[in-house]
């Protein structure tokens, strides 16, 4: 059979060019695609991202201006405020979304239900940050209001997204035993729920043209973020892995119930007394006591600071861990503490109170949470862990900086505040923080990625 030749031409002549066109298309929407299927990656280098910029960055920028006087470029306390959303939404909460999508799966045994969603979820959250952070500062005007107000509808629709993906993986896989106390996920699902409603009412009060979030409102915002979510969060994981880890004596499971009980009555109490009571410290003050009970109670329950139950067999890996979560421990309690004083104290409004205020948020952000996300990217985040194994000395110069850096910073300001004298060692914690995290940061981001290895522990029961 013979060929017409003007039909060979058309058919030799089509072929190429729509494989042509296919290379030429495929290639960008794919891309896309594989970002959109690996939310761990997008998220974790998102919450960097955030953190180096408006978390750390500004931080750095605000401490240099209250200890030495260097001017700012917009109202102080719109930048606060919006550094404190940028970590605690931005940094924290974007990282544990992306590490939950490794962890989750593992935990239930199935694998992870709507990845796309989650990456939009957790992209939809940084955008609504992002949103806050730069229009908070600016002068109020259509536009501006408008931004500020959107930046609480996209926070709480990012949450919703991912949250539906997890939901359905939990539901795909199967129960683990033994369950958590209920307490537990009612105070992490309570607190995020209060902290997403109120950062939606502190954005629309925005959006009519103020610069300031009010300061009860505020202030009950951070805590259900960083007390009720986040710390609850570690806590959680805790009673699972530190026992097996640091090879602790068997846990005083009597203890368990009534400590998770008092952190909740701090947890949700301290922010309810906030926005209800604002002119009662001594509510505040019963409510934070009962948080720091509940902190004492969980470490003397776990025995995190009794002597081992038998010494460890394998170099660098049980006895620097003790010494670092015992540090980020005290940090804990020692926030909680200041936390009852500031209660307590009779000029809540004061600059002394107000500095106080921020040594003692500092003490859990940056003496607390900051070592352990660090310290539990070192053993299970892909890649990170396997670079820290190979090299250990780098992990542990890293927690001392941290540390270091904690009691330089919390201590300056809780002693002195940022007089002159006081004000250089404040600074030099500030920056030490900041430049152990860039860092943590570069280690994160360069790390070539693996399977991550999760083991769930058993949370050990004392006889």
């Amino acid at each position: 059979m013979v060929e017409r030749p003007g039909h060979s031409i058309v058919k030799r002549a089509s072929v190429p060019n729509v494989q042509l066109a296919h290379k030429t298309m495929e290639p960008p929407t794919s891309a896309w695609r594989r970002l959109l299927d690996d939310p761990f990656r997008l998220l974790v280098r998102t919450s960097l991202i955030l953190a180096l910029v408006g978390g750390f960055g500004l931080g750095w920028a605000l401490l240099m201006s209250f200890t030495f006087r260097v001017p700012l470029f917009a109202n102080p306390g719109a930048l606060i405020q919006a550094h404190g959303q940028v970590q605690a939404l931005g940094f924290v909460a974007l990282m544990v979304m992306g590490v939950a999508t490794r962890l989750v799966p593992v935990f239930h045994g199935a694998k992870l239900v709507g990845a796309p969603l989650v990456s939009v979820g957790g992209l939809t959250l940084a955008s609504g940050v992002v949103l806050r952070a730069v229009s908070q500062p600016l002068p109020p005007d259509p536009l501006r209001n408008a931004a500020v107000g959107a930046s609480g509808v996209l926070v709480l629709g990012g949450v919703l997204l991912a949250f539906a993906a997890f939901g359905r993986t939990v539901r795909a896989g199967k129960p683990r035993e033994p369950r958590e106390p209920v307490v537990l996920p009612l105070t992490m699902a309570g607190s995020l729920a209060g902290a997403l409603l109120l950062n939606l009412i502190a954005s629309f009060g925005l959006a009519q043209g103020s610069n300031l979030v009010p300061s009860p409102l505020d202030d009950a915002i951070l805590h259900f973020e960083l007390w009720g979510f986040a710390t609850t969060m570690v806590l959680a994981i805790g009673r699972h892995t530190w026992p097996n880890l640091l090879l602790l004596r068997p846990a005083r499971e009597r203890l368990t119930l009534p400590s998770l009980v008092l952190w909740a009555i701090g947890s949700l109490g301290v922010p309810l007394a906030w926005l209800l009571l604002p002119e009662a410290p001594v509510v505040r003050a019963i409510a934070a006591t009962a948080q720091l009970a509940g902190a004492i109670l969980y470490g003397h329950g776990l025995r995190l600071f009794e002597p081992p139950a038998r010494a460890t067999t394998i170099p660098r890996v049980t006895n620097p861990p003790r010494l670092w979560l015992r540090t980020a421990f005290a940090f804990l309690v020692f926030a909680a503490a200041a936390n009852v004083m500031l209660a307590l104290s009779a000029h809540v409004r004061s600059l002394a109170a107000l500095v106080n205020a921020s040594a003692a948020r500092h003490a859990l952000a940056q003496g607390f949470l900051l070592p352990i996300i660090v310290f539990m990217a070192a053993r299970i985040m892909p890649g990170f862990s396997a670079e820290m194994v190979r090299h250990p000395d780098r992990i542990n110069a890293l927690m001392g900086v941290l540390f270091a850096a904690a009691l330089l910073r919390v201590g300056g300001e809780m002693i002195g505040g940022y007089a002159p004298g006081w004000n250089i060692l404040v600074g030099a914690g500030g920056t030490l923080g900041t430049a152990a995290f860039v860092a943590f940061a570069i280690g994160v981001w360069r790390a070539r990625e693996g399977l991550i290895q999760v083991t769930p522990l058993r949370p050990t029961v004392a006889r």
